[in-house]
């Protein structure tokens, strides 16, 4: 059974995720079809294309942004869309819930991506899966994650390696990217939009939050 200090230090994390819902989305994207085009197939590299296939089909409904929030994902409707010069990741719209389960679902990610689209829609572009470092103080034993933009001192060691999925290890241990998100692993899958960077990518520069 996890600490439940650890538990409730979670779910202060899952703070740093969440953003603001201002207005109702007018209209849902309509989702294409569940299984992988060709271009995603290529994008795939080797990984397991009929567990992406059925992230797909998991996550089609998610097009539609009410069905996202009913299903415990923060509406995007709001949301900051992350952009740079190597491209755009869009908004990120996490599941509180599933951030805080350290257990990795293929077909249950910890946040979706979604993309500005005009008139107050957003449109669904692809995955994220989360996995919070959980830190063991080697004097103590307390288990947590670790805030501090800088990395842990000596007396602490990593409770959780680097996970995998689709053949993938995930990117970092990574610092969190704004206040109140924790050290992490992530892993972003472009399921839902090609990416020319490769399905993977934590960037893609096909995509625009000026779109």
């Amino acid at each position: 059974m996890r600490n439940l200090k650890t538990a409730a230090v979670l779910e202060i994390a899952v703070m740093g995720w969440l953003v603001t819902a201002c207005s109702d989305v007018k209209s849902p994207t309509r989702p294409g079809p569940t299984a992988l085009t060709a271009h995603q197939s290529t994008q795939a590299n080797g990984a397991d294309t009929a567990a992406l296939a059925a992230v797909r089909e998991a996550t089609a409904a998610f097009h539609d942004v009410d069905k996202a929030v009913a299903a415990g994902y923060v509406s995007p409707v709001g949301g900051h869309c992350d952009e740079i010069g190597a491209g755009a990741m869009g908004v990120h719209s996490p599941n509180p819930g599933l951030i805080q389960n350290p257990a990795l679902n293929p077909e249950q990610p910890e946040v979706l991506l979604y993309l500005p689209s005009g008139g107050g829609n957003y449109r669904l572009i692809g995955v994220e899966y989360f996995q919070t470092l959980l830190l063991r103080h080697t004097q103590t034993g307390q288990v947590a994650p670790w805030f501090s933009p800088s990395p842990w001192p000596a007396e602490y060691v990593v409770v959780n390696s680097t996970p995998s999925l689709f053949g993938q290890s995930f990117q970092g241990p990574m610092a969190g990217h704004v206040p109140g998100m924790p050290w992490h692993y992530d892993l972003h899958v472009w399921i839902w939009s090609p990416n020319p960077s490769g399905m993977f990518a934590q960037w893609n520069p096909s995509i625009s939050c000026s779109e």
